[in-house]
C-alpha cells in the first residue's frame, strides 16, 4: 500500500473505532425512582470527594507551572508505556486471544455476505457456499411459500419452518468449516506481525509518542490539572490523540509487513482473505482491544482517571 493508503485507511479505521466507544456510552433514564436516604449520603461523599480534590488541585496548581506538570505527566506515562508493552507472561491472553474472537466473528461475518465490500460478487469455491447463498437470497421468500401451504397441523407447520431454518444453519456451519483451516493460518501470520509491532517496533517509539500525546491533548494545562495524573476530563482529548497516533503507528507497520508475509510465502491465499485483513475494520478491532487493556492498565497504575460512563462492560456484547 503507497503512504496515502494507508493513512486513509487509518483515518477509517480511528471513525470505526469512535463509533464503537460511542456504542458503548450508557445513559441511565432520569425518572428511575431512587432511595432519597442513600441518594443524600451519596451527595454528601460526593460533596466531600470533590472538596478535598478541589484542596489538592489548589496546592498542585499553586505549587507548580503548567510546564512543569506537562513534562512530569509526560515522563511517568513514557515510563508506563514500556511496561504496559513489555513480554509478559499473560500477554497472549490479555491481549492477542481477545483480538483473535474478533476478528475471526468479523471475518465468518463477511463470508456469510454474497458481494464484497466492494459490491462485488463473490467466487463460489465451495458447493455449501453456493446453495448457502441462494438460500439467503430467497430466504424470506421460501419462507411465505412454505408459511403459505395447508397443513395437516400447527405441529406438522411448525417442524416444516424449523426445517427450512436447520438447512440454512447447517449449510451456513459446511461453508465456514471450510474457511476455517484458512483463517486459522491468516491468523497465525497475523498474530505474529502483531506481536512483532508491540514488542519490537513500537517500544522505541513510545517516549515520543507520550510526549506528544500529552502535549496535544494539553492534559496538563486544564483547571484543576496535576502532576502526576490525567483527569478524566481530559480523557476524551487523550484518547484521541494516543489512538491516532497508535492506529497510524499500526497501519503503516502491519499493513505491508502482513502483506508481504501472505503474498511471499509459499501459501496461496484467496483474494477475498487477503484482502480482508487490509479491512478498517480489523485495525479498529484491534486498537479498540490493546488500548482499553492499556487505559485499564494506566487507571490501576493512578495515572488515569477513567470517566464513569465512557464504557459499559464489553462482557454483555460477546
Amino acid at each position: 500500500m503507497s503512504d496515502g493508503q494507508k493513512e486513509a485507511l487509518a483515518i477509517q479505521a480511528l471513525g470505526l473505532l469512535n463509533e464503537q466507544v460511542q456504542a458503548r456510552i450508557v445513559h441511565y433514564k432520569s425518572e428511575l425512582e431512587t432511595s432519597p436516604e442513600l441518594d443524600a449520603i451519596t451527595a454528601q461523599v460526593v460533596a466531600q470527594l470533590k472538596a478535598m480534590q478541589a484542596a489538592v488541585s489548589d496546592t498542585a496548581v499553586a505549587a507548580k507551572p503548567p510546564e512543569e506538570m506537562e513534562e512530569q505527566q509526560m515522563r511517568a506515562l513514557a515510563q508506563l508505556l514500556p511496561r504496559f508493552f513489555s513480554v509478559q507472561g499473560q500477554f497472549a491472553t490479555r491481549i492477542l486471544k481477545p483480538i483473535g474472537k474478533k476478528i475471526a466473528k468479523l471475518f465468518f461475518e463477511s463470508e456469510l455476505h454474497e458481494r464484497s465490500k466492494g459490491d462485488k460478487d463473490k467466487i463460489i469455491r465451495h458447493a455449501e457456499q453456493g446453495v448457502f447463498y441462494v438460500l439467503s437470497r430467497y430466504k424470506n421468500r421460501l419462507r411465505a411459500e412454505a408459511e403459505g401451504f395447508e397443513f395437516e397441523s400447527p405441529d406438522v407447520r411448525q417442524d416444516t419452518l424449523a426445517l427450512l431454518a436447520k438447512t440454512e444453519r447447517d449449510l451456513q456451519v459446511a461453508f465456514l468449516s471450510r474457511r476455517s483451516p484458512e483463517l486459522n493460518r491468516v491468523m497465525t501470520i497475523y498474530t505474529s506481525v502483531l506481536g512483532d509491532f508491540l514488542q519490537k517496533h513500537l517500544p522505541p517509539r513510545l517516549e515520543q509518542m507520550a510526549k506528544v500525546t500529552i502535549r496535544v491533548s494539553k492534559a496538563a494545562r486544564r483547571p484543576g490539572s496535576v502532576a502526576y495524573k490525567v483527569s478524566s476530563e481530559a480523557f476524551s482529548d487523550f484518547r484521541a490523540e494516543w489512538e491516532r497516533l497508535f492506529m497510524q503507528q499500526m497501519v503503516f507497520f502491519c499493513g505491508d509487513e502482513l502483506l508481504e508475509r501472505l503474498t511471499q510465502g509459499n501459501e496461496a491465499f484467496q483474494e477475498e482473505t487477503v484482502k480482508f485483513f487490509t479491512d478498517p475494520h480489523v485495525f479498529s478491532e484491534t486498537c479498540a482491544v490493546v488500548c482499553e487493556q492499556l487505559y485499564d492498565f494506566l487507571c490501576l497504575e493512578g495515572f488515569l482517571d477513567l470517566p464513569v460512563d465512557w464504557r459499559v462492560s464489553l462482557s454483555t456484547q460477546e
